[in-house]
């Protein structure tokens, strides 16, 4: 983690005796992999509960009931961003029964009210940015700003690191980076009808396309798709590694455009069709670069 921010988030996080993680998503995983190192030199690494993608790729995780189990008055349950947001309340909850605090961050620009309606707001919430924090007071979430601290997003500046680490950009080469986003999403798009579009949009081109899959998509059903169209391929290797290879990255949605327009690459967001609830799932950095 880049000094300055770990000192903003050690800052935060100081008044809590143990600081326990619970993550599900990828996005929320990739932040706890980086807060983890600086809860232990801290000393107030408690206990890493995962369940779903995370669970298998947290070391040493527990399952959701430990939360029960670990958390005591003094500590803080820090819970990241998912796609079950009911989920998301119940680790809320169960903080609050056991005497602990809970908060949340969040891994994204979108979603600010979803994740806290009908339950008690949690005593801390984080946002990247100050466009996070107004976006936040916009969902109209009643006393949400005044818990709201912001800090810098940890996963997405060690990605940032990451991408200019490497070789720069290959002429012709385009990344396109997936989301897990299905018709039945009801966003006017999908991964499927994307991929067709930026295909399409390559051959005219007359650029060579790389497709990487979302994390929580299966590769040998993309990769099938992605069979079907000329100058085309899969790819699986690491996403930093082949945003600093592309001379432009185009994507949907996912947090890793934000990360090539961060590094410093042109950026395309393909969202051809949506309608109100894709513009609504949409990402507020990326906006201006949006194809519709």
């Amino acid at each position: 983690m880049r000094p300055q921010s770990a000192a903003q988030w050690r800052q935060v996080l100081a008044p809590w005796k143990w600081v326990h993680l619970y993550t599900t998503d990828p996005g929320a995983h990739a932040i706890a992999v980086a807060l983890w190192p600086l809860l232990r030199e801290s000393g107030q690494a408690g206990s890493w509960v995962a369940e779903g993608w995370s669970a298998a790729r947290a070391q040493g995780a527990e399952p959701f009931g430990a939360i029960a189990e670990r958390v005591r008055p003094g500590d803080l349950l820090l819970s990241g961003s998912q796609t079950d947001f009911a989920r998301t309340r119940e680790s809320f909850a169960a903080a609050r029964a056991a005497g602990g605090a809970s908060g949340f961050v969040f891994d994204h620009w979108k979603n600010y009210s979803e994740h806290f309606e009908g339950a008690p707001l949690p005593d801390l919430i984080v946002v990247p940015d100050a466009l996070g924090l107004e976006r936040l007071q916009a969902a109209v979430v009643p006393d949400a700003v005044a818990r709201a601290r912001i800090l810098p997003l940890p996963s997405l500046e060690a990605a940032v690191d990451r991408v200019r680490s490497f070789a720069g950009p290959e002429s012709g080469l385009v990344a396109l980076l997936l989301d897990p986003t299905e018709a039945t999403h009801d966003l006017g798009y999908d991964w499927r009808s994307i991929l067709d579009a930026a295909a399409a949009e390559a051959g005219r081109r007359c650029l060579h396309l790389l497709v990487k899959p979302h994390p929580r998509q299966d590769a040998a059903i993309v990769g099938a798709a992605v069979g079907r169209y000329g100058g085309v391929a899969l790819y699986e290797g690491d996403t930093e590694a082949l945003i600093a290879r592309a001379q432009e990255v185009w994507g949907m949605t996912s947090i890793a455009l934000v990360t090539a327009l961060k590094a410093g690459r042109p950026i395309r967001s393909f969202q051809i069709g949506r309608n109100e609830r894709g513009r609504q799932a949409s990402n507020a950095h990326i906006e201006r670069f949006v194809v519709t």
